[in-house]
């Protein structure tokens, strides 16, 4: 649990660092720019709004991200509902992505805004496979950072997918979801997770009853939409406005659910109203006129023509206005169309109706071939691979949790130790040995030959210990195993059982590479690895023994994916750390860095310590060199890391070196072939 909470306050330290080298954001200022471009857009002037941030931006030095991140949300808005442009909308989404990259956990809220947004842009292009991936993908995002007020938005549209895919019974359930994730919205929150979300989910299920033919089941919620308004509308007693147009909405639905039932009294009074609460400025003038065609067919049907041609000709001039020729009312001007025909073709005025069922026929069959592919798509497959994605994700983040847990490590430093001592007292002979046949030049052969014996006798020695090591270790590891596959055990009996099964699984990779250590290079069984995952792992195992002396590791690394030996590499960048933490002093920071070459990636960790004297940099990677000292604790040294380090790295084709200079730090080098 400590090394865990060190990890948190790790992340934290390092977002705050990027924090300091960023530009500050400017918040008041960019509020007015931002209000200023809403007002010109509100009152249909959206180039303007757009050439208008341009200005504002490009004379203002030094924006903030955030800042940025504003002006892009603002052009987007533009590009999706008014000056009608997906393309340049998808190309400010690809901007904020960039503006965000690698800086998602410092603006949660901005990154999950981004992911609903380029749902929005393949929405509106129709790419609804796509669009799903995307809005499930940031219900995924916002599950592991923000909350489940934060939830529901996603949720509702992966519902609105699958009502654009006329899979209505479907969509019912993420529409519920929904509603629940937003009950847990604080009052704080806002209108719109607090009165807009809401009221909006419950008059989509409606729909989708009413698509799906059960209009009893479709009025009951629309009933609902109109209950919950009107509970919360004392609330916010500045928004009556919006609360009245939402109100009017709803009417105009369940205007038409009535008008398909027969009710023609219910069906007229409901539309009525809808019609005259919305049908001005301020309110939503679209939807009127959705309710004037509802209405209109009401009429024509009960030969009211009168009325329905006075309708008619009200929508008639809202479709010929610029609001009208938007492409978003491509089916109302065929709807349009159709109810044309039918009235005059009522009232057997054949010749005036035919012009108008041949633009209805020829706008509807155009459509129809847009649309009929992309409804037909299957995206069940689509959830699935992405639903099981999250899920590997969670396994694996649940994996390296576990672990971190190193209590088992104890046991397998107590290993390592009586190793290395048995190497220590080896080499020490060693050079016992060496420096008698520099005294003796006389009996030089004999003392290569007695040197080779000791040899001998070393190897020996190392294969007795790696013998007598490898039995307790396999019987440890077997009955950790064994214990593992009982039952009844608790969550901390079995995460203690597999960090023992674990450690001793390692401690043999260690002495079948110390028995190696002066063998021709062996030919390395490789995978796959990323190597941020695997840095990560070592910075995480680590952790505790830099708390020890206060001391601070700092990982900036990218996602690169290499063929590596996971276990042979992972030493290298755990000996490495070791070092730097050995001989570094308390309170003192170790960096590791990680660049992307062009064939090549650079692996750097820097300390800060007592260095590595220019005279033994070229002995620190011998295996019998003379180049052993003392950490700044005390810690023992043994010499050998360095040179079964050098010889891993070299095996796989790369390079290893230092750089240092006395009492100021070393960086440790490692280069490794990306192919």
């Amino acid at each position: 649990m400590l090394i865990f909470l060190l990890l948190i306050y790790s992340l934290i330290l390092m977002s705050c660092h990027q924090a300091i080298e960023e530009p500050p954001n400017h918040q008041a200022h960019f509020d007015t720019v931002i209000n200023q471009a809403t007002t010109l857009t509100g009152n249909g002037h959206y180039k303007k709004a757009i050439s208008f941030l341009d200005s504002a931006y490009s004379i203002f030095p030094n924006p903030g991200v955030n800042d940025i991140y504003r002006k892009y949300e603002n052009l987007i808005n533009i590009y999706l509902h008014d000056d009608i442009d997906t393309y340049k909308a998808e190309l400010y989404t690809d901007s904020i992505f960039q503006l965000l990259k690698n800086k998602e956990t410092i603006y949660k809220n901005e990154y999950a805004n981004n992911l609903f947004f380029r749902g929005e842009v393949l929405m509106a292009e129709k790419r609804y496979t796509e669009a799903f991936k995307v809005y499930d993908d940031g219900k995924s995002f916002v599950k592991k950072n923000l909350d489940n007020c934060s939830l529901s938005i996603f949720s509702n549209k992966l519902g609105l997918v699958r009502f654009s895919q006329e899979q209505y019974q479907t969509a019912i359930p993420f529409f519920k979801e929904a509603i629940k994730e937003n009950k847990d919205c604080k009052p704080t929150t806002g209108f719109d997770y607090l009165f807009i979300f809401p009221q909006t989910y419950l008059n989509t299920i409606a729909m989708c009853f009413e698509k799906s033919r059960q209009p009893d089941s479709a009025i009951i919620y629309y009933k609902k939409a109109l209950d919950f308004i009107a509970v919360r509308k004392g609330f916010f007693p500045h928004r009556q406005s919006f609360i009245s147009s939402a109100n009017g909405i709803i009417y105009g639905n369940l205007g038409g659910i009535y008008a398909k039932k027969n009710n023609y009294g219910q069906a007229v009074n409901y539309l009525t109203q809808s019609i005259s609460i919305n049908d001005h400025p301020g309110y939503d003038i679209r939807d009127a006129q959705t309710a004037k065609l509802k209405l209109a067919a009401l009429y024509i049907n009960h030969s009211d023509f009168k009325e329905a041609d006075r309708l008619l000709n009200e929508l008639h001039t809202y479709l010929s206005s610029k609001p009208g020729l938007n492409q978003v009312n491509i089916n109302m001007r065929l709807k349009w169309f159709k109810l044309k025909y039918e009235y005059h073709n009522k009232r057997k005025e054949k010749l005036v109706a035919y012009p108008y069922l041949q633009h209805y026929d020829k706008e509807r069959d155009s459509i129809y071939e847009v649309d009929k592919e992309l409804k037909n798509v299957d995206i069940d497959q689509a959830f699935r691979d992405t639903a099981q994605k999250y899920r590997m994700t969670l396994l694996r983040k649940d994996n390296q949790l576990k672990t971190a847990y190193l209590s088992a490590a104890i046991i397998c430093m107590l290993m390592i130790i009586i190793i290395l001592f048995f190497i220590w007292d080896n080499l020490k002979r060693s050079r016992k040995l060496n420096k008698q046949i520099s005294e003796q030049n006389i009996n030089m052969q004999r003392t290569l030959d007695s040197l080779e014996q000791s040899q001998e006798e070393n190897v020996r020695m190392m294969m007795i210990v790696a013998h007598d090591l490898r039995n307790p270790i396999g019987n440890i590891t077997a009955v950790a195993n064994l214990m593992l596959e009982e039952d009844n055990r608790s969550e901390d009996d079995l995460e203690m059982l597999g960090m023992i099964k674990t450690s001793g699984q390692n401690s043999l990779f260690l002495v079948n590479d110390l028995l190696k250590a002066n063998s021709e290079a062996e030919k390395l069984q490789k995978e796959p690895v990323d190597l941020y995952t695997l840095l990560n792992y070592c910075v995480n195992l680590l952790s505790h023994k830099a708390k020890e002396k206060n001391q601070q590791i700092m990982l900036y690394a990218l996602h690169v994916t290499i063929s590596l030996n996971t276990e042979k590499m992972w030493r290298v960048m755990s000996n490495l750390l070791g070092n730097a933490i050995k001989f570094s002093p308390e309170l003192a920071t170790i960096t590791v860095k990680m660049e992307e070459r062009n064939n090549s990636v650079l692996i750097a960790i820097v300390d800060h310590g007592i260095g590595v004297p220019e005279a033994i940099q070229n002995k620190i990677f011998d295996m019998f060199g003379q180049a052993k000292r003392s950490g700044t604790a005390g810690e023992e040294p043994f010499g050998l890391g360095l040179a079964i380090s050098k010889q891993i790295i070299e095996n796989h084709g790369g390079h290893i070196w230092v750089e240092s200079e006395p009492n100021q730090g070393s960086t440790f080098y490692v280069e490794l072939p990306l192919s």
